[in-house]
């Protein structure tokens, strides 16, 4: 059956199959691999750049001096730069949309499927860099869209285009097992979390070959996103690309099952257990209070109709708990610390909590909880329940079991990827840091010509645009591939 993106994993394979052959044309003699790639220009340049200064020593005579041992140097330099540049092949110049995104995704590219009217290959072009076409399109923050100056009045709705085709082509695909491109061999990643950043890892080493097994301690994988509420995120749609990325044969699941212990037989270990821990109210407090921590409120939300929710803290999770409240028949509150412009959460989240009618207070530091009241600097407000949204920590009692800090990326044999290693809870980030992690895996293996995920596959903007969905074609018609670099 052709996956959205096979296609993607066979090119990616005849690509890095056709650069590792020109590194070793270059290894043999310099700008050989550049001609091969059919690069003219740079091959016959690094050629004569090369030939022409030991041409210069013949024609006046070889004599061991501090001249000639520096042009000597130098071209022996220049040889490193041109293997270098025969393995990295083209690079092309990129827009700032590109240079923006946190996984780096191929706006442009997806945008030119979709405005012909392929959003198999739209979705197969996403998965390049992050396999959650559909689920970031629910969530995303969408930091590309910041940087999108095509239309003078606002930016182009990237993340509404990569949820629309997503969500039409996870309703339409049949999932079944699958093999990968490249033939499975006998190296075995061991992968202790399922949420976004294990996930993410799972799914790009698996697709290289590497057969991976996933620990997840809950009943099912997808860690944190099962805790995003209903109204912002289709989880029939998110179990369905979970499905698919997880469809390889070499990916074994072990779902209610904690790490307790040092894995063994694996080649590496990676930690992607996320920034779980909530952090606790450290504010003096009285009596018996109703206080109710996000996670826990957002799985199992009590009966709220009618109650009145005291959030504290503006980030996502704290508006999540909000707006669920409010859905729910509830009054919600939220308490900041700081200022307005120092709310966390995405700008479009708080102005649906506005509409909806959550309250917001700023400047308001917690001093005080007392049975059912909560002394705010701003003043005191009665509460049915308090939820202090107010962040995670990760939790290090994983790291004391495998011997590492989760300080650093890689360490004793163990890769901490996503929250794990930063703390922040992001999806997004979190899947940026899987694929690094995957691809530092294959290049510890000796493996980067399977890191298929690296190519760039640019497609370029067609003549005509073509298709049924109308949003997704006008809206994906109006990139410019605006092709300028710009620094992240």
């Amino acid at each position: 059956m052709n996956f959205p993106d096979f296609e993607f994993h066979i090119r990616g394979k005849r690509i890095l199959k056709e650069r590792k052959k020109a590194f070793y044309l270059s290894l043999l003699f310099p700008g050989l691999g550049q001609l091969y790639q059919r690069r003219w220009i740079s091959g016959l340049a690094f050629l004569l750049i090369f030939l022409f200064p030991f041409y210069y020593l013949y024609l006046i005579g070889f004599k061991l001096n501090y001249g000639s041992v520096t042009l000597i140097l130098s071209q022996f330099f220049l040889y490193i730069l041109q293997l270098l540049d025969a393995k990295r092949g083209t690079k092309r110049e990129t827009s700032p949309c590109e240079d923006f995104c946190p996984t780096n995704v191929n706006i442009p590219t997806f945008m030119s499927y979709c405005e012909s009217g392929d959003f198999k290959k739209a979705f197969g072009s996403f998965m390049t860099r992050a396999p959650f076409p559909f689920t970031l399109g629910e969530i995303c923050p969408a930091q590309c869209e910041t940087k999108c100056g095509t239309l003078p009045e606002r930016p182009l709705k990237i993340r509404e285009v990569h949820k629309e085709f997503g969500k039409k082509v996870l309703e339409e695909i049949e999932i079944i097992e699958r093999e990968p491109v490249f033939p499975i061999i006998n190296k075995k990643v061991a992968v202790v979390g399922g949420g976004a950043a294990g996930l993410t890892v799972a799914y790009y080493l698996a697709s290289a070959g590497i057969k991976v097994d996933i620990f997840e301690k809950e009943s099912e994988l997808g860690g944190l996103l099962h805790v995003i509420p209903d109204f912002k995120l289709n989880k029939v749609l998110l179990r369905k690309e979970i499905e698919f990325l997880t469809s390889f044969k070499n990916i074994k699941v072990f779902l209610n099952t904690k790490v307790n212990s040092r894995l063994k037989n694996y080649d590496f270990v990676v930690i992607a257990t996320g920034a779980q821990k909530e952090k606790k109210l450290d504010i003096p407090t009285k009596g018996n209070p109703k206080i109710l921590y996000p996670l826990s409120f957002l799985k199992n939300p009590p009966k709220l109709k009618g109650k009145k929710v005291v959030v504290i803290g503006a980030g996502d999770t704290a508006f999540d708990v909000a707006r669920l409240t409010i859905k729910k028949e509830g009054e919600a509150f939220v308490f900041y610390r700081g200022n307005a412009t120092e709310i966390k959460a995405q700008q479009r989240e708080i102005n649906a909590a506005i509409r909806e009618g959550v309250k917001i207070y700023t400047n308001c530091q917690p001093i005080l909880v007392e049975n059912k009241k909560v002394k705010f600097s701003c003043g005191e407000v009665y509460f049915d329940y308090l939820v202090p949204a107010i962040g995670f920590e990760k939790d290090k009692e994983i790291f004391k079991v495998f011997g590492v800090s989760g300080k650093k990326l890689f360490e004793n044999g163990v890769f901490v990827v996503g929250d794990s290693l930063s703390g922040v809870s992001s999806v997004v980030n979190a899947v940026r840091d899987g694929r690094i992690a995957a691809y530092e895996i294959l290049k510890k293996l000796g493996l980067w010509e399977r890191a298929w995920f690296t190519v760039d596959f640019y497609h370029p903007k067609p003549e005509k645009t073509s298709g049924e969905n109308l949003f997704i074609i006008s809206e994906s018609s109006l990139c410019q591939h605006c092709g300028k670099k710009v620094e992240s």
